[in-house]
C-alpha cells in the first residue's frame, strides 16, 4: 500500500512539472527578450563597477584571458560569461546583462532541482524554492542601501552571483535527494563557486561538509563530485593554462585583505541585523523545541548516530546564518542571506502540531526572517520604476549601452557645476588626495559623481578619436589610471598587458613587477583622470608613474590627461 502511495505522490509530483517547467523557462525567455530592448535604468551607486565587466569584455575581445593577461578581482568564469552574454546581447542595458550572465547555469541547475524536488515532496515545496530563486535573480538590487536616493545596484554584481549560487547549494543538499542528480548538480555549484568569487566557494563548504557528515550526501556522491571537479580543473590547466595563475592571484588578493576578521563581522551583523537577529533568536527556539521533545523539532530519525542529534531544523537554520554572514564579511551588502530560504522553508513544511506551542512563534519569527530582504529589493525595484520617466540620459554616443543610465535633473546639474569647480580648483583637491581622504566619505556612491564619470568618459573617447585623426596615428593599447577601465571596450582597442581591473589600490592592485612595468611602458596611450583628482587615482598614478617615464604628458581634455607613447 505504501509503495502504490509513493508512486501515486511521485507521479502527481512529476505532474507538477507540467506548469513548473513553463515558469522556469518563461522566466528565462522575459530575462533575454529584457536584454534585446533598448532600456534605460536609473544609474546608481557605483555604476563603475559595471565598467569594471566591459573592461573585461573588450580585452576578451581582443583575444587577452583573466588571470592569464590581466588581473582579475573575481574569478575568470565571470568575464567569460559576460562576454558570452555581450556576444548574444551586444545592446543590453549594462547592469540587466552583468546581473543576468550565469543564467545558462543556474537555470539547468534549477530544471535539475524541480525534477528531483517536484518528483519527491510535489509541486508546492518546488515552487517555493524557484520563486524566491527568481526573485533575487531578476532584480539587481542588494539588501543594502548605499545611497537613499532610487538607482539600479552596480555594486557588487559579482557578489549577488555567488549568493545566488550558494542558495542553489543549499537547496541541493536539503532537497535533492537523487544521487544522479545530487551528483551533478554539485558538480556543477562546486565548479561555478570555484571559478566566481572564491569566497563564496569557502562560504558554502561548511554546507557541503556538513551535508556528507550529516548523510544529506552519500560518500559515493561526494567522490564522484571530487573526481569531476579535480578532473575537469585539470583539463582546464593542461588545455588553457588558466588555474594555476587564477590560484596565483587568489593568493595575492588574500595576502592584500589581511584586516581583522572581527571588525568584519561585526560590521556585517549590524548590516543585517534586522535578519540574523530574527534568524538567530528562530534558531534558539526550534533548539528549545528540540530539547522539549516535539518530534518536528529533534534530529532526523533516519539519519546516521550524528544526523539523528543535530540534523535538525534549528541546526540548518543556525549554519545557513552564518555561512551568509561569513560571506557578507567578504562581500558586504549582496543578497547572501537568500542562502537560509531552504532552511525555512524545511520548517514550514512540517506538520504545525508537530511544534505544538512553538509553532506560531516560529512563523513569526520566520517572517521577520524572510521580509526584510524581500520588501528591500522589491521597494527599491518599485522606486527606480516609479522615477526613471523623469530622469536624464547622458549625451553619450561613443559610449553605446554603457550610457544607458539616467540621473535626476538635480544631480545632472550639479555634476556640470561641479566639474567646472573640479577643474578651476584642481589644486584644492589634489590638497585633499595628498591628505588621503577623499571630498566626500560616499563620493564614489554619489548618482553626480557616477553620472560625470560617464560624460568625461565620452568626451576622452572624442578627444582620442580626434588625436588619432590629427597625428594620422592609431593607439594600439590603452590604460586609464582609474577604478575602471572601459576604454579597450568603448574603443576596440587592446588593454595593457598584466594590469588589474577593477583597480582598488587597498585590496586590488598587485606590487608592480618588472613584466607589468614593461607592459605599462610599452602602452602608447595611458589615461589620468582629474575631475576630481582623488586620493584613489593619485594612489595609482603612483602606483604606475616608474613605468611613465618615456612618456610625453599632454591635457586630452580638461579632466583628462594622457601619457603618450613617441612613435619609435
Amino acid at each position: 500500500m505504501s509503495m502504490e502511495m509513493t508512486g501515486r505522490d511521485e507521479t502527481r509530483g512529476r505532474g507538477a512539472l507540467i506548469w513548473l517547467y513553463p515558469v522556469l523557462i518563461a522566466f528565462a525567455l522575459v530575462l533575454m527578450v529584457l536584454q534585446t530592448l533598448p532600456l534605460v535604468l536609473p544609474i546608481g551607486p557605483m555604476y563603475w563597477d559595471v565598467l569594471v565587466y566591459y573592461d573585461a569584455i573588450g580585452r576578451i575581445a581582443q583575444g587577452q584571458w583573466p588571470a592569464i593577461d590581466f588581473f582579475a578581482p573575481v574569478g575568470p568564469l565571470e568575464y567569460f560569461l559576460a562576454a558570452f552574454s555581450n556576444f548574444l546581447f551586444p545592446q543590453a542595458q549594462p547592469v540587466l546583462l552583468t546581473q543576468w550572465i550565469w543564467l545558462p547555469v543556474t537555470v539547468p541547475a534549477m530544471a535539475l532541482i524541480l525534477w528531483d524536488v517536484a518528483g519527491r515532496s510535489g509541486g508546492r515545496v518546488a515552487f517555493w524554492l524557484l520563486a524566491p530563486w527568481m526573485l533575487f535573480t531578476a532584480l539587481p538590487y542588494n539588501v543594502v542601501d548605499f545611497y537613499p536616493y532610487p538607482g539600479t545596484d552596480a555594486f557588487g554584481i559579482y557578489n549577488r552571483h555567488g549568493a545566488h549560487l550558494m542558495y542553489l547549494v543549499a537547496v541541493t543538499v536539503l532537497f535533492v535527494r537523487g544521487p544522479v542528480i545530487q551528483t551533478v548538480l554539485l558538480s556543477l555549484l562546486v565548479l561555478a563557486l570555484a571559478f566566481c568569487k572564491i569566497t563564496a566557494f569557502l562560504a558554502a563548504g561548511p554546507i557541503l561538509l556538513f551535508g556528507l557528515v550529516l548523510g544529506r550526501i552519500s560518500l559515493v556522491t561526494a567522490i564522484t563530485t571530487a573526481l569531476v571537479c579535480v578532473g575537469v580543473t585539470g583539463i582546464t590547466e593542461l588545455t588553457t593554462g588558466l588555474v594555476v595563475p587564477y590560484v596565483q592571484d587568489i593568493i595575492v588578493l588574500a595576502s592584500q585583505n589581511t584586516d581583522a576578521l572581527l571588525p568584519r563581522f561585526l560590521t556585517a551583523g549590524s548590516l543585517h541585523f534586522n535578519v540574523l537577529g530574527a534568524g538567530g533568536l528562530l534558531a534558539i527556539v526550534l533548539l528549545v523545541a528540540a530539547l522539549a521533545g516535539k518530534p518536528a523539532a529533534g534530529g532526523r530519525a533516519n539519519g546516521n548516530a550524528l544526523a539523528r542529534m543535530i540534523d535538525a531544523d534549528w541546526f540548518w537554520v543556525g549554519l545557513l546564518l552564518l555561512c551568509g554572514l561569513f560571506y557578507e564579511t567578504q562581500n558586504t551588502g549582496s543578497q547572501a542571506f537568500l542562502l537560509i530560504w531552504p532552511a525555512l522553508l524545511a520548517v514550514l513544511m512540517r506538520p504545525g502540531r508537530d511544534y505544538g506551542r512553538y509553532r506560531a512563534l516560529i512563523v513569526v519569527l520566520i517572517g521577520f526572517t524572510v521580509l526584510p530582504n524581500v520588501s528591500t529589493v522589491l521597494h527599491k525595484a518599485a522606486r527606480a520604476i516609479a522615477v526613471a520617466p523623469g530622469y536624464i540620459q547622458p549625451d553619450a554616443p561613443d559610449l553605446g549601452p554603457l550610457g544607458r543610465v539616467s540621473a535626476k535633473d538635480v544631480f545632472v546639474t550639479r555634476a556640470g557645476r561641479i566639474r567646472q569647480i573640479y577643474i578651476d580648483r584642481r589644486e584644492t583637491f589634489e590638497d585633499i588626495a595628498a591628505e588621503g581622504i577623499l571630498p566626500s566619505f560616499l563620493l564614489f556612491s554619489d548618482p553626480d559623481y557616477q553620472y560625470l564619470l560617464l560624460q568625461e568618459i565620452q568626451a576622452a573617447t572624442k578627444a582620442i578619436k580626434s588625436l588619432e585623426l590629427r597625428n594620422k596615428r592609431r593607439f594600439e593599447r590603452v590604460l586609464n589610471l582609474d577604478f575602471a577601465n572601459p576604454f579597450p571596450y568603448i574603443l576596440n582597442k587592446k588593454g595593457t598587458a598584466n594590469v588589474s581591473i577593477g583597480a582598488d589600490p587597498n585590496r586590488a592592485v598587485p606590487e608592480l613587477d618588472e613584466k607589468t612595468r614593461n607592459a605599462v611602458a610599452e602602452t602608447d596611450l595611458v589615461l589620468v583622470p582629474t575631475c576630481p583628482v582623488h586620493h584613489a587615482r593619485k594612489v595609482l598614478f603612483e602606483h604606475y608613474a616608474s613605468a611613465l617615464t618615456g612618456h610625453e604628458r599632454i591635457t586630452l581634455t580638461p579632466c583628462y590627461d594622457a601619457f603618450v607613447l613617441p612613435r619609435t
